[in-house]
């Protein structure tokens, strides 16, 4: 492929997203006036500004099966599913739709028929950094809401930080809340700061929880963050009975930095980068954190706690975990596309843009994250998406050493998983993998962070937060403003992402 035609795709890429969030934008959100544990985007449904419609698709994506069916959708809520014959004509199916709104008191005017696109429930995305307040010039509430939609993700989780202050007292907690009402295009939550000035602070963390925090996210290393101190064993034992008896997710960036290795060699190439993040990092505080589990297990603890680890990114570590799970532990673990979607074989010299912490390792690891996903030792996937201005990846200069360690690329989240589980399990049939992503990308992070009743499924009494995409269709990635840090094809093109008040 020649450059000119390159840049056209690239281009045509860049305006159909345009528009699309164009059309988000227009569609009105209408706000909430009273306080819920996460920010929801008010009624009606913004799909055509219709209060009630029909979703058809060949391929519905229920917790186990993919069928041939129609969601029936009223208020923003799903009132009810149905699984239909693929020997009904339009005219027969179209009657039977009518049949069963009648039963609900309610006249059908409008089905939208997806054909063979998938339709799966929304994205729910607990690994979020969007940056606001303070630090809006590295994106922000609007833009990163704007590319959850683009993407497919109906409900992120927003982390502490790199929002400046971070979200570690109620003064924060209530200005992030406050912006995210007037600006999210998406359902959003918030996760607070456990740092070492808090962590031996119940009534603060009280105070928080009540404030509508959904739990609490750590550093076991330093942020690389002002204001946001990283936590020794000592503070994580002083909260964990606050949390436990709330029955609230600590999530924690599991990795104890217990060795200051020198750099050695050219910063340009990702193995110099490598060998300063080594696996024993992780290791150390995993070990350290089940052993807490274990010491621990007789606190009183309320259904909802989990001790979550985020980002796993070395297999190795699978096998304890396993075994702490066995024990009936309450220890959950997310790892992210990039560690499933790449290996340091991927990354270029100079390619900073794949610098993040803890690193991409080599293909056994990438192959053995993947089959933990499978074996469901690892629950779920979350972006970890981290933007920064791309003056602050250093693409000019190509340090892995010295460019900001994070990856950003919201809207390309679930074409990328897709794309990650094709390579990765060629032979896999079509179905098991779409209930996979279902699961990993909805139903898992939904149970995890205390949403299960509302997100995560297309099941009646759920939110009709819904994801269409097309399999088979690829979408070029752009490297432009520091997206996804891929410029290759990938699959799984998003066609429509359904939210109360979105489409």
């Amino acid at each position: 492929m020649d450059l000119k035609t390159l840049a056209l795709i690239v281009g045509a890429n860049l305006i159909a997203l345009a528009v699309g969030l164009q059309r988000l934008d227009t569609q009105g959100l209408i706000r909430l006036d009273t306080f819920v544990p996460y920010q929801l985007l008010g009624q009606p449904c913004g799909l055509a500004r219709d209060d009630f419609f029909a979703i058809i698709s060949n391929r519905v994506v229920l917790a186990t099966a993919v069928v041939y069916g129609a969601v029936l959708v009223e208020n923003g809520f799903i009132v009810k599913v149905i699984q239909l014959q693929h020997s009904l004509g339009v005219p027969e199916r179209v009657q039977l739709l009518k049949r069963e709104a009648a039963a609900l008191h309610r006249d059908l005017k409008t089905i939208y028929d997806y054909g063979q696109a998938v339709v799966s429930p929304g994205l729910v995305d607990m690994h979020v950094h969007m940056d606001e307040p303070g630090r809006e010039h590295w994106e922000g509430i609007t833009a990163a809401t704007s590319a959850a939609a683009a993407g497919g993700v109906t409900t992120l989780f927003d982390m502490p930080l790199n929002s400046n202050p971070p979200t570690t007292d109620l003064q924060s907690l209530k200005k992030k809340q406050a912006l995210v009402k007037r600006k999210a295009k998406v359902d959003v939550a918030v996760w607070a700061g456990l740092v070492p000035e808090n962590a031996h602070d119940p009534a603060l963390l009280q105070a928080l929880l009540n404030q509508g925090a959904l739990g609490f996210k750590s550093f076991m290393s330093p942020a690389g963050i002002d204001g946001f101190s990283n936590v020794n064993r000592t503070h994580i034992e002083a909260a964990l009975p606050v949390l436990k008896r709330n029955g609230v997710p600590y999530l924690v960036h599991a990795e104890i930095v217990d060795d200051d290795t020198e750099p050695q060699g050219d910063p340009r190439k990702y193995q110099t980068y490598l060998a300063t993040r080594p696996k024993s990092f992780e290791a150390n505080a995993v070990v350290l954190l089940i052993d807490v589990l274990r010491k621990s297990k007789d606190q009183a603890t309320k259904p909802g706690f989990w001790l979550h680890i985020v980002h796993l990114a070395n297999a190795d570590l699978l096998q304890d975990i396993k075994q702490a799970q066995d024990e009936g532990l309450p220890l959950s673990v997310e790892t992210a596309p990039h560690y499933i979607g790449f290996n340091d074989q991927d990354i270029t010299d100079g390619n900073s843009l794949l610098k993040c912490a803890p690193p991409i390792r080599d293909r056994a690891n990438q192959e053995g994250l993947f089959q933990g996903l499978k074996d469901g030792v690892i629950g779920g996937l979350a972006s970890d998406h981290s933007p920064s201005p791309c003056a602050d990846k250093l693409l000019d200069e190509g340090n892995f050493l010295k460019a900001w360690g994070g990856i950003s690329g919201l809207q390309y989240v679930l074409p990328a998983t897709w794309t990650a589980v094709k390579k990765l399990d060629p032979k896999a049939d079509t179905e098991s993998s779409l209930l996979r992503l279902a699961s990993w990308w909805s139903l898992q992070p939904s149970q995890t962070t205390g949403l299960r009743s509302s997100k995560g499924q297309i099941a009646k009494g759920f939110h009709a937060d819904l994801v269409v995409q097309s399999s088979s269709a690829s979408v070029l990635c752009s490297l432009m403003f520091c997206m996804y840090p891929v410029c290759s094809e990938s699959f799984g093109v998003i066609c429509a992402c359904l939210q109360r008040a979105l489409l």
